[in-house]
């Protein structure tokens, strides 16, 4: 049987349209979804409406989003040419997440790491357009740091700044500023919010909290950084990270381990 690839990886894309929270666009495809979550962050005074839902549930999760988009981002950069009219929606689909990652870091020394009890949201099987389990939020600070979580962070908006560099520059000067400034605040300040907020139990955790280490993270979004400003300071700031993880083997490649991404970017 004959496989259709090029349909498959269309769809891939059209996947991140189902997954949209907040106010949609004019142009969505998927027109079975609605407008959701346009409250995210009201109670406490932040505007955090947009990005994407995890999943089958209506969690946001920064750190997986931000990784998504760093992948996202790599593989316009890698093979943007070759998407054709699909290439306009991989950014469109980058763009959703950045947005919402610049929400998410808006406020000085703060990171918005996730809207959503992840137990109580999990525990209520319904449509974002008509929640109505908490849309708590969590934030990472001085003093509950998270490290990861603000690494990734800058990793997709300094990627997406390189996407953007000619097309948007206004655009892409903005995310890699905000970039330098978050990945100085999760260098800064050294934790995991897995070890932050292990309390109330089923709120944060066990939902994409990391088991091992944040250098990773660090020597990922200082990689990405060095390709969007060339400064040496970020590939030494990478290397020095990357010295502490030298002796993890690389099973896989994904949220919670970087090691074989951050070998590929500095070989190229």
């Amino acid at each position: 049987a004959s496989h259709n690839y090029a349909d498959a990886l269309t769809k891939s894309i059209l996947f991140f349209e189902g997954q949209r929270s907040g106010k949609l666009p004019q142009d969505q495809r998927m027109t079975w979804r609605k407008d959701s979550a346009l409250n995210d962050g009201a109670d406490i005074g932040v505007d955090l409406t947009g990005g994407y839902y995890d999943a089958g549930d209506n969690v946001k999760f920064t750190f997986p989003m931000a990784f998504t988009a760093t992948v996202l981002a790599w593989s316009v950069l890698e093979f943007g040419d070759s998407m054709g009219p699909d290439q306009h929606h991989a950014l469109n689909a980058i763009r959703w997440a950045t947005d919402f990652l610049m929400k998410a870091t808006n406020k000085p020394d703060t990171v918005y790491f996730q809207v959503g009890h992840g137990q109580e949201d999990h525990n209520c099987w319904q449509r974002p357009e008509d929640m109505d389990t908490p849309r708590a939020v969590f934030a990472a600070t001085i003093e509950k740091p998270s490290s990861d979580v603000s690494a990734e962070i800058a990793a997709a908006l300094a990627a997406t700044s390189i996407v953007f560099k000619y097309s948007d520059q206004a655009y892409s000067a903005t995310l890699l500023s905000r970039a330098k400034k978050v990945f100085e605040f999760g260098h800064k300040h050294r934790g995991r919010y897995s070890e932050n907020y292990a309390k109330p139990p089923g709120a944060v955790c066990p939902f994409y909290c990391s088991g091992g280490i944040a250098e990773d993270d660090l020597a990922w979004g200082a990689m990405w950084l060095f390709k969007a400003t060339n400064y040496d300071h970020y590939y030494w700031n990478s290397a020095v990270n990357s010295s502490k993880i030298l002796n993890h083997n690389l099973h896989e490649f994904g949220w919670e381990g970087k090691n074989a991404g951050i070998n590929v970017l500095v070989s190229t």
